[in-house]
């Protein structure tokens, strides 16, 4: 038991590695390491019902009955890993950032093949994934809006950030960004403006609480349609994740250093993919034993 809770803080910590970067999100490395159903039903069970434990004062039922020692452990390495891999990762992403899209590159494309090639694939599954992957594009290329701030919108923009943190390849901040609020939490986190902070935590609150028991009732009724679904936003991701891009564009890596003035780093970001293929591929065959 205690070898489970050291995989579960060390998915947790990959999770929070993946939320360091700008436009990777978390939820497709649940997805990739095989504890993203088990995080969405935990979460779930977040909901009114838990009064009953509280009124008993069942504390160790209730702690089973969210799956604590697993939301715990999570928990725990995302933190650890936000606060120690955060400035690592914002400072490559200075001084060599394709290499560090060619890293996850490489996570999403073995994924993507260990993901899909278990599956028999129908054609309601095909569609599914090219809407999934639709989507995750769009949002991936389109252009950010300005709405006014408010009470009501910062609520809004956590329900809608938090709800994408928990898609496999949306990320959150960057759904923020494309409203406008991006500019506008971080400020408040820096000024230490805790009203701010407050509405959107609260929308985050609403979000987890809504958004995982609609995926969680999705996922018990129509399971292989949904991750099929889901496999369409982790292709999305590749969008996101393409190591030479510059001011939202997409460049050849011979056309990178020119338009950006920055090295393309081309072997490194080879080497870079291959590793991040292999340690996934290395984690898939411990998920197996």
């Amino acid at each position: 038991m205690k070898k489970d809770y050291l995989i579960w803080i060390l998915k947790g910590a990959a999770m929070g590695a993946a939320d360091a970067v700008p436009g990777v999100s978390g939820g497709t490395i649940a997805l990739i390491t095989g504890i993203y159903e088990r995080f969405i039903a935990a979460l779930a069970s977040f909901k009114p019902s838990l009064w009953q434990f509280i009124k008993r004062k069942d504390i160790k039922g209730l702690w089973q009955h969210i799956d604590g020692p697993f939301l715990l452990c999570l928990g725990i390495g995302i933190l650890v890993s936000l606060f120690t891999v955060l400035n690592v990762v914002h400072w490559l992403l200075t001084i060599a950032a394709p290499v560090v899209w060619s890293f996850f590159m490489g996570i999403i494309l073995v994924s993507l093949w260990q993901l899909s090639s278990a599956r028999v694939w129908r054609m309601v599954d095909i569609l599914l994934l090219l809407g999934g992957l639709s989507i995750a594009v769009f949002f991936a290329t389109a252009t950010a809006t300005s709405i006014t701030v408010n009470p009501l919108t910062l609520v809004l923009g956590g329900i809608l950030a938090i709800s994408a943190m928990l898609l496999p390849g949306i990320s959150g901040s960057f759904m923020l960004l494309l409203l406008g609020l991006y500019p506008v939490v971080v400020e408040a986190v820096h000024e230490r403006e805790f009203i701010i902070v407050a509405w959107v935590a609260l929308g985050c609150a609403i979000g987890i609480v809504s958004f995982s028991r609609i995926l969680h009732w999705t996922l018990l009724r129509w399971h292989d349609r949904v991750m099929s679904f889901m496999l369409g936003f982790v292709a999305g991701a590749l969008v996101k994740v393409w190591p030479w891009q510059f001011n939202f564009n997409w460049y050849l890596p011979s056309n990178f250093e020119q338009v950006s003035g920055n090295e393309p780093y081309i072997l490194y970001s080879l080497v870079s993919t291959v590793l991040g293929g292999v340690l996934v591929a290395l984690l898939y065959k411990r998920t197996e034993k």
